[in-house]
């Protein structure tokens, strides 16, 4: 009787020591035990920060907007700021809406295997490439060698965040600026300072979910707030492009070029 209770007790103490190790076999693997939850990413992370290939990105739908864009390639000595001059007021003469500056990363790896572009531009919302195309064919500087349109996938994203209590809005994106972090994932951005809060405006080729939650986290620091109470938001509504099966084709249009 006593060594069928030894058994026991020692089948019960062998049964409860591999439940444990499972267990934290289970949590080291999930990441449980490598990191704290307050130290868990904002949104989940797509490592896909691609060198010339489009980045990959779970900040999709209305965030990610289908336009037509505008490749130039200035005359040799060409002034850059007399041509973008001369293509704004002719686009909007002749009803073809704004032209907004991008830069060429916005374009497909295959265009910028045939042309990487001096100056890139961005129709408005509803501007086809046909109607791109035909505004360019109609005016073109005669300083400009070379010009192509074509649809582009650009992320349209606004950033806000209330600070803490004692931490003004000027202040916090003093520091933002003093750290340089989002001049590094976004290069090209609009930081407007409001009386609740801060905003920051991105709107360009696509980033990362890395570089969103780099940005996330540097305004969290600057803010004195967690990343998380970091929003992150359309800048426009409408449904825009929905990336759950990956990038769609834009081959609708060739490339087309004067």
């Amino acid at each position: 009787m006593g060594q069928a209770d030894g058994r026991t007790r020692l089948q019960w103490f062998v049964a409860v020591a591999l439940i444990l190790i499972c267990g934290v076999v289970v949590a080291r693997a999930g990441g449980w035990l490598a990191r704290p939850a307050a130290s868990r990413p904002v949104a989940q992370v797509v490592g896909d920060d691609a060198g010339d290939d489009q980045a990959t990105t779970s900040f999709d739908a209305a965030m990610v907007r289908k336009r037509a864009a505008l490749a130039v390639h200035p005359e040799p000595g060409a002034d850059r700021a007399h041509i973008a001059r001369e293509l704004r007021a002719a686009a909007a003469k002749a009803g073809a809406g704004g032209l907004t500056d991008a830069t060429f990363a916005v374009f497909s790896a295959d265009m910028l295997d045939y042309l990487v572009p001096e100056m890139t531009f961005v129709f408005d919302e509803g501007v086809t490439v046909e109607r791109g195309e035909a505004f360019i064919r109609d005016f073109k500087p005669g300083d400009v060698a070379f010009t192509l349109v074509e649809p582009v996938l650009v992320h349209d994203l606004t950033f806000a965040v209330i600070p803490a209590a004692g931490v003004t809005a000027a202040a916090a994106k003093k520091q933002e600026d003093r750290e340089g972090i989002l001049a590094d994932s976004l290069n090209h951005y609009q930081t407007t300072v409001q009386r609740a809060g801060l905003t920051v405006r991105y709107f360009g080729a696509i980033i990362s979910d890395g570089q969103v939650l780099a940005v996330r986290a540097a305004m969290g620091r600057a803010a004195q707030v967690p990343a998380g109470q970091v929003q992150v938001e359309a800048t426009e509504p409408g449904p825009g492009v929905d990336l759950t099966h990956g990038i769609p084709s834009l081959k609708d249009a060739p490339h087309r070029h004067s």
